[in-house]
């Protein structure tokens, strides 16, 4: 790995503040030390960055109004704001409220030396106009600060399955295994598994706003079948057909008494009382009939399982199996059992206040998005990827549950994924939606991170894709803080997979994200699938996208020396994989 050029934070800062009127221009909303991006990726250069309301070319721009290129031996990086940042600037209260109860993937980094360049105070200073204006809208916006006490108020559960609960252990059997991904195969192969219910449904989801799935719910769960669902309530999906509180009201009014439905302890949910998941009920499980399960790392919304007859704007990469096996069924519905009783005795109406609060602040953060540019629906998917079935296939399997501990006290899941990273001997194939950054303290996310970089270092083949969507701000302060893996990251559009491939050899289907909350916080599911054949599907999969879907995360890396993405995916590809992409989208602005 390229040794890491440390970010000149005081140098940097003490050049922001001797230039700053000339950096006080008009729709300049702050800046500070960073690295220069562009389009996604990191050029290796130091700069200051100027976050702007919107970004125009120099031709729309007066001379007055445009910033310098450069100031000192540093360049100045212009970016958008985001959506939040932008509400954050006339209204931090609204801003807050978004960004707690809002999904954690749309969450930015923090930069402790980000200043507001109006008075070119640090953000975070109580003497800021940005802190000032929250103090004041406490007279002006009641019911906002109501919604953020709401959230800081709310008492947590502890999380503590009894000794009964099964061991989340290896266990080695022989079974049917469905391996899928979307946008090939998971939508169809989901709703041939959803016409298979003969009893029942146990279901633990993050969101469920497809309308296609949830007209398959409403036809395959006739009666007398039963459904049973622990729902988290996170702000809409943008593929949204309706919202998920319609999901649960057209799912009780046709199901009746047969469907059971309780909201997740999740302290940003307004339909819970108190928590017991602090930011996500993050879980993808269907257990059918007691017998067998779908696990995904995909929701039930039309981005993660897109209807190819009807395709969305947005078609993400997500894995997904389908498992048959009785014991491993039942380990999965004690955990959902046991997350729906509490659930149950922990419910809220919904206050009126609180939920205008949220709305609203959503609302405003949604008309602070610049409106994206007409789009026809996705094209056709050309030999997509179908579904594999592996009949009477003897695999290893370990769940993986969390926030769930070993007797030992140790996380379940990260121990596992630790164990699995330590004994990689040739290739660490990991893609995610994100990878949050480190801090360099000693944490387990950071040995987490370290433990990757170590093998790298090593000599094992490490490739990381993220979404090019959340990857670049986490890419930008990795480089600058905590354990530095952006010479191995390739940025990919659409990707909300959680996916392993280790050594052509063991899989990891799941829906934990990397991050301190992904890996030991969220309720998140996962299994270990050791078997070359079911690798060597995922593999192919991983392989082609690597191949042809994505760019570096950083143009200066060294880790792409070792073997480009072509090698790369010569070494993992299967026969499976048949369709070819388009190129690589580089219309961003930046």
């Amino acid at each position: 790995m390229a040794i890491r050029s440390r970010l000149q934070i005081k140098d940097i800062d003490q050049t922001i503040l001797k230039n700053l009127s000339k950096l006080q221009k008009i729709g300049v909303l702050t800046v500070r030390p960073g690295y220069e991006i562009a389009q996604d990726q990191l050029t290796g250069k130091q700069a200051i960055v100027a976050t702007v309301h919107t970004k125009k070319s120099l031709a729309d721009l007066p001379a007055s109004e445009r910033l310098p290129d450069k100031l000192g031996k540093y360049q100045v990086d212009v970016r958008e704001a985001s959506p939040y940042q932008r509400l954050r600037a006339y209204d931090p209260a609204a801003a807050a409220v978004a960004e707690t109860y809002g999904r954690p993937e749309e969450q930015d980094p923090v930069w402790g030396n980000e200043r507001e360049v109006s008075t070119g105070k640090l953000l975070g200073a109580k003497s800021s106009s940005t802190n000032k204006l929250f103090e004041r809208s406490k007279t002006t916006k009641p019911a906002a600060h109501k919604a953020l006490a709401a959230h800081q108020k709310k008492t947590q559960i502890q999380y503590s399955p009894d000794k009964n609960a099964p061991p989340l252990e290896r266990v080695e059997l022989t079974t049917t295994i469905i391996a899928h991904a979307s946008p090939d195969a998971g939508f169809a192969t989901l709703s041939k598994f959803l016409a298979g219910t003969t009893k029942s449904l146990l279901i633990g989801m993050y969101d469920f706003t497809s309308g296609p799935l949830l007209n398959a719910f409403l036809q395959d769960l006739k009666a007398p079948k039963t459904l049973q669902m622990v729902l988290d309530s996170p702000a809409p999906n943008p593929t949204a057909d309706q919202t998920d509180w319609i999901t649960v009201t057209e799912l009780e009014a046709a199901l009746k008494s047969r469907s059971q439905i309780a909201r997740a302890l999740v302290r940003s949910d307004k339909f819970a009382s108190e928590w017991m998941f602090p930011y996500a009920y993050h879980i993808k499980v269907i257990v059918r009939d007691g017998k067998d399960f779908w696990l995904s790392s995909g929701n039930l919304n039309n981005s993660n399982q897109p209807d190819l007859t009807r395709p969305p704007h947005t078609e993400d990469r997500d894995w997904h199996v389908i498992i048959s096996d009785e014991k491993l069924a039942q380990t999965f519905a004690y955990y959902l059992n046991y997350d729906f009783n509490s659930a149950t005795q922990h419910q809220a109406p919904d206050p009126d206040a609180i939920e205008k609060a949220i709305e609203q602040a959503r609302s405003q953060k949604a008309s602070n998005s610049n409106p994206p540019p007409p789009q026809p629906p996705a094209p056709a998917l050309k030999n997509p990827v179908a579904a594999k079935t592996f009949s009477n296939i003897a695999v290893a399997i370990t769940p993986l549950l969390t926030p769930d501990k070993l007797p030992d006290g140790q996380g379940q899941y990260l121990s596992s994924i630790m164990k699995l990273i330590g004994e990689a001997g040739e290739s660490i194939h990991i893609q995610l939606q994100y990878i949050e950054s480190s801090k360099g303290d000693g944490s387990l996310y950071n040995e987490l991170l370290q433990a990757i970089a170590d093998k790298a270092a090593a000599g094992v083949e490490v490739r990381l894709i993220e979404s090019r969507e959340y990857g670049p701000k986490w890419v930008e302060k990795m480089k600058a803080e905590g354990v530095d893996l952006t010479d191995y990251i390739w940025l990919q559009d659409n990707v909300h997979n959680k996916g392993f491939v280790i050594d052509s050899k063991t899989v990891v289907v799941s829906s934990q994200n990397f991050s301190p909350a992904g890996i030991h916080d969220n309720r998140d599911a996962g299994v270990i699938i050791e078997s070359p054949e079911i690798a060597a599907y995922f593999g192919g999969i991983f392989a082609d996208d690597l191949q042809n879907r994505t760019i570096p995360a950083s143009k200066v890396g060294s880790g792409r020396k070792t073997a480009s993405p072509k090698k790369a995916a010569k070494k993992t590809s299967a026969k499976q994989v048949t369709r070819k992409a388009a190129p690589v989208k580089t219309s961003r602005k930046k």
